[in-house]
């Protein structure tokens, strides 16, 4: 599947430069400014101490040594060792402040991010790649973390030290001193357009770790898949095409940064050879003492360090304002279902506060404040069509759930019924009309609350890296044994106490040490654990034997009496044990009855039950 990225890199390059996709995100430095300041005084100070040690050396020369002062040795000697650990200690202090404080801030993005990922509409993840936000998420931030740790202090103290040196240069001698400052200025043009050029590539290789890591993640997936059809090879070849782009994109962007670090390196050497020689001529002519001269040297060749590490500044600088722009494209995405103002008396009677207690069954029917029932699920003239789509998936869809009704919705494949069944927890929203739950449109409702009372099972069973009794309890954390065990029965799965270390057993990424039926009975106890007013169950059992899916259908009528259940089904077994039945058909409601109704009613109906049928027979 192609990368969306590129697409949405070229918009982010346009709108604003890796720079400002930095400044954008100093926010963060804001809750550490005070140890950023003390990490900032501290490398000056260790700076200061280090230029201050060639102005002893000038002392010592001129002073100590050439007027045979012997007394003076021993002060300046001191003098000198003091500032070497003053030098050393500063930077330990600096050193330490560098570790907590970025490593904080590099935590402080991730868990916004995280944050704002999850709040994102699942439109969004259906459209990114998996490998670009996990490369967005570790590798980016810790480029931006690099860059404010090291490169941010760096790029200031170098600066400072590069002002400093010169200026006391010149104060040493004046001519000499012009003439290193101007033979370092075409450092400023080269840098320039290093800049540039490396920008571009900075992103290129950024966007193609994420594509391989996309691949490696989709091939780790789907490993049985790959095996199974013995596409093995096709998929090494994949792989090794896109690892091949990045290691093209990476030795691009080292011989670019190779030549420029040669480059920077060149011109401090012939600076000091420029020096040495005119310095002799200054010595000679009695401009520049000897002294002056070995502090001249030694001065000169601190500005080695700022300018050779000025190639790794500007390098990490673009790598962590591209990874910055590359951050900012998820965190300038705003999420589609959000909270709206509502009345909070209206909000107060439509979802009273859920208990929290484990739950218990069989379960009372339910109330709202004002002693109604709740799981009063409508679907008023509900449309909907995918963004970028001309067709509508749903036109004029009106359903009426009383509470604790169940309704198996039933129809072709591609009809648009998960798409229904996604409105009612607002994993997505309508495009015309509303659904409401208990008299209020979902969308004014607070999502927490909305989705608290809504319970899902869908057909792709999504279980976590954790135990079966973790996976359970997802949705209720305080369930206990009982309830625990209730569910598991109830969903046809106490194959589970059987497994090797019982509820216990860890049954890996995606569930995927157990069969597709099994993973569905799990998910299926943990949407029933939840004890939620609404249960959608978009074909969750779908891997199960006719038998097996008879009795969890027949259990669920009894353990969650009081729950509305809108059900997606096709099996006439299943269809027969529902209150009602709804067809779905070209975007509406085409017929909607008891199961034996619909047959004796709609030609449409009748043909689909015979299909599954003829499949259940089969």
């Amino acid at each position: 599947m192609p990368s969306v990225t590129p697409l949405l890199a070229s918009r982010a390059s346009a709108r604003v430069r890796p720079v400002g996709a930095l400044w954008r995100l100093r926010g963060y430095l804001k809750p550490f400014r005070t140890q950023m300041i003390v990490m900032l005084a501290a490398a000056l100070g260790a700076v200061a101490a280090e230029i201050a040690i060639p102005l002893l050396t000038k002392s010592v020369i001129d002073g100590a040594i050439a007027h045979g002062a012997r007394r003076l040795l021993l002060p300046l000697a001191l003098a000198a060792a003091g500032l070497g650990a003053a030098e050393g200690l500063l930077n330990m202090i600096r050193r330490w402040i560098q570790a907590t404080a970025v490593a904080r801030i590099e935590k402080s993005i991730r868990d916004d991010l995280y944050a704002h990922l999850q709040q994102l509409q699942a439109s969004f993840h259906d459209q990114w790649q998996s490998g670009q936000l996990l490369s967005r998420a570790t590798t980016d931030l810790s480029s931006i973390r690099r860059f404010a740790g090291f490169g941010l202090i760096f790029m200031v103290t170098n600066v400072m030290v590069f002002v400093a040196v010169v200026s006391l240069l010149i104060n040493l001698n004046w001519w000499l001193g012009l003439i290193t400052g101007a033979v370092f200025a075409p450092v400023f043009p080269v840098c320039w357009r290093f800049e540039k050029r490396y920008r571009v590539l900075s992103r290129r290789v950024q966007d193609q770790e994420g594509d391989l890591a996309t691949q490696i993640e989709e091939a780790a997936t789907g490993i049985r898949v790959l095996k199974a059809l013995g596409r093995g090879p096709q998929a090494s070849a994949r792989h090794g095409a896109l690892a091949a782009e990045v290691y093209r994109t990476q030795v691009d962007k080292a011989s670019m940064l190779g030549s420029f670090w040669a480059l920077l390196d060149l011109i401090p050497n012939a600076v000091i050879g420029i020096i040495i020689v005119l310095g002799a001529i200054a010595v000679s002519t009695g401009s520049l003492t000897l002294g002056g001269l070995v502090a001249f040297i030694t001065l000169a060749l601190q500005l080695v360090w700022p300018v050779e590490a000025l190639g790794y500044i500007i390098a990490s600088g673009q790598e962590a304002g591209t990874a910055a722009q590359r951050v900012l494209e998820i965190f300038d995405t705003s999420p589609e279902i959000t909270d709206k103002n509502t009345d909070p008396a209206e909000r107060a009677v439509v979802l009273a506060p859920r208990p929290r207690q484990a739950p218990r069954w069989p379960q009372p029917a339910r109330r709202n404040g004002d002693g109604s029932s709740r799981g009063h699920l409508v679907f008023d003239h509900v449309g909907f069509t995918y963004a970028g789509a001309t067709e509508p998936v749903l036109r004029d869809v009106a359903l009426d759930l009383t509470p604790g009704q169940t309704l198996v919705l039933t129809g072709a494949t591609g009809a648009g019924k998960s798409t229904l069944l996604q409105l009612v927890p607002r994993l997505a929203d309508p495009t015309s009309g509303s659904v409401r739950l208990d008299g209020t449109d979902v969308r004014n409702l607070p999502v927490e609350q909305l989705r608290a009372a809504v319970g899902c099972a869908f057909e792709d069973a999504t279980l976590f890296s954790a135990s079966v009794r973790e996976n359970v309890m997802f949705g209720a954390p305080d369930a206990d044994e009982d309830a625990v065990e209730a569910a598991l029965t109830a969903a046809q799965a106490r194959f589970a106490f059987d497994l090797p270390w019982g509820l216990d057993t860890r049954i890996g990424e995606q569930g995927m040490a157990l069969s597709g039926g099994q993973r569905q009975r799990i998910a299926l106890a943990r949407a029933i654990l939840a004890g939620p007013d609404v249960l959608i169950l978009d074909d969750p059992l779908s891997a199960l034997d006719v038998h097996t899916e008879e009795r969890v259908t027949r259990a669920l009528h009894q353990i969650l009496a009081g729950s509305t259940a809108l059900v997606v089904a096709h099996r006439p077994s299943t269809v027969a044990l529902a209150d009602s039945v709804a067809l779905l058909s070209g975007g509406v409601i085409a017929a909607r009855g008891s199961h034996r109704e619909l047959l004796a009613a709609s030609p449409a109906y009748a043909a689909l039950m015979d299909v599954e049928d003829l499949e259940e027979t089969a």
